[in-house]
Order: C-alpha cells, then structure tokens, then sequence
C-alpha cells in the first residue's frame, strides 16, 4: 500500500444531478447517488482538459492477435477505444460518494428524486413514412427524465489513488489535485458543481475486517461488504467495470450487471447525510481504510481486491 493515497474532494451542487440508468434511452430515470464510475469520469473529465489528453483512448487488452502479412507480418497487442476515464482504471482504484450537511449552503443538505418532463426526438423510431417535413408534428414526444433535485447540497467524495499506476501514465500527484479542483459536473453536463477545496492525504490506515470491530461510515459501500449494519437503504448501482466505458462493447453492459449499495441516511427517493453503523464487517471481502485530513478522518469500506492488488 505504499503508492496507496486517499484524495478528499468537497463541494456544492447547483440545482442537483442526472445519471441515467444504464441501456435506458433519453426518457431515462436515475440513480439515485451517482455511482463510483461517474465519480471517476468527472475526475478523468478534468483531467484530459489539464493534461490534453484526447477524448478517447485505445487501452490494451494483454490479448495478442496475428498482425497483417508482408514484412509487417507478426503478432501484436490488441486494443480497445474507450473513453478516456478508462485510463484511470488502476489509477483510481476506489470512489465513494457521501452528502454533507457542513458544505450544504443552508447548513442542511438534502436530495429528492423526481421525473423532469423532457421533449425527445422520436423519428428514429418511426416508419419511413412519417419522415416527411408534413409529418413534423410528429417527430418529437414527451419523456420523463429522471433527476435528482439537490440545490445547494454539500457533497464529499473520497478517491483511493495510486500514485505509481498514475506515474506509469504520466499523470503526477499535482495533475491529480488540479484536476479534483477543476471538476465542473457530476452526471450530465447540467448536474454543475463547485468544489470548494480538495486534499491528499498520505496517511491511511488500513484494517481488517477482525480488527476493524464497529464502525462508522459517511459514505456508501456495496452491501456485501458488511455482514450487519445499521442505517441507510440499499440501492442498485452498476458494477464498476472497464466494460462500462468501452465504446463499443462485445456484451453491452445491463441492468442486471449491478451491485446493491449501502446509501447512508434517507428514506426512498429522499436523500440527506447520515452515518452506517456497521458492527460486523465481512471476513475476507473487505477492508476499512482511515484516512487523516488534518484533524478530520474519513472511514470508508472498500472491497478487499482495491488493497490486495496494491
């Protein structure tokens, strides 16, 4: 764990967030919190601006296939284009999401999700026939979009960053701090935030689960993770996985490719700060990582191969 560091961003949202559910199409609903993935996008997001690197990026496989004839004869790897979060895939090797009352600008965060009436372009999904400028009327239809309204919520997301997976892709600590800093969104385009600071953190705790005993958590961690707890709601979001950013995907992902997720405080589609008493966590699939931000420390639960793989 010695390139292991925990990076804590906080922030504000504007008017809330929309992840749309994975294969819904434009009258889609929402997660309710948004995912580890679109905590990581947000992160690349910045970063491929700070650092110009392209939109999309071919990712090697380790798989190896026969290279055309002529001298140029042989085998190579092959790769695969993907959006350019995927280069932090072993960078980034956790992120976690929690609402804060003391960022909220009320001094009180909360988050309700509803459906937003949206104009949708239907004539990709019409005949031939109604493809007629007499036809126009016809075109467009009413959606439902799902949000999730959260004016003036405070948030905090805590990354798990390996600094040596980053220096093998050129990317250093400072990269990673500007780019926290400089996250406009989370979620769709019109989901803006503003971050109002963000910090490394070089100390980090790490326990397992037999010694951990009880304990306290802010933020949200798969449900298998914790054997007993008390607090929060469950709630499916999708498995974090490079399939999820692959832009053409052999098997695209689906909603049964999910993981059920432990959200802290709220009931249903409302949504505000709580804590997770968690008494027993499970043996062999998790550890609790502490990390020390000056006097504050973050205690969050994350799956035993983020650490093992280290």
């Amino acid at each position: 764990m010695t390139n292991l560091r925990a990076l804590l961003v906080e922030g504000v949202f504007h008017w809330g967030y929309s992840v749309r559910l994975i294969s819904e199409s434009a009258a889609a609903q929402q997660y309710l919190v948004p995912p580890p993935s679109t905590l990581i996008g947000a992160l690349a997001f910045s970063l491929n601006l700070l650092k110009d690197f392209p939109e999309f990026a071919e990712i090697r496989t380790g798989q190896q296939r026969a290279r055309g004839g002529g001298h140029r004869s042989g085998v190579e790897e092959e790769t695969e284009l993907m959006s350019g979060a995927a280069r932090l895939l072993n960078v980034v090797r956790w992120a976690t999401f929690a609402f804060s009352d003391e960022l909220s600008v009320s001094g009180r965060a909360f988050a309700v999700g509803y459906s937003d009436f949206i104009r949708c372009f239907r004539l990709i999904y019409q005949r031939g026939i109604r493809h007629r400028w007499e036809d126009y009327d016809m075109w467009y239809g009413i959606g439902a979009h799902g949000k999730v309204y959260a004016c003036g919520a405070g948030f905090k997301i805590l990354y798990l960053v390996d600094l040596g997976s980053a220096k093998e892709r050129g990317i250093e600590k400072i990269d990673l701090l500007q780019a926290s800093l400089s996250i406009t969104r989370l979620g769709a385009k019109e989901g803006l935030v503003s971050i109002r600071g963000a910090s490394f953190s070089d100390r980090l705790d790490l326990l397992e689960p037999s010694k951990a005993g009880h304990i306290v958590t802010e933020y949200y961690f798969p449900r298998e993770l914790a054997e007993d707890y008390d607090g929060g709601q469950v709630c499916p979001l999708p498995r974090l996985s490079e399939e999820l950013w692959k832009v053409r995907p052999s098997i695209p992902p689906a909603l049964h490719e999910h993981e059920e997720f432990v959200i802290p405080g709220g009931r249903g589609s409302i949504l505000q700060p709580g804590r997770i008493l968690v008494t027993r966590v499970a043996p062999g699939k998790a550890f609790v990582v502490r990390a020390t931000f000056g006097e504050r420390v973050e205690t969050i639960l994350v799956p035993k191969a983020v650490i093992s793989s280290d």
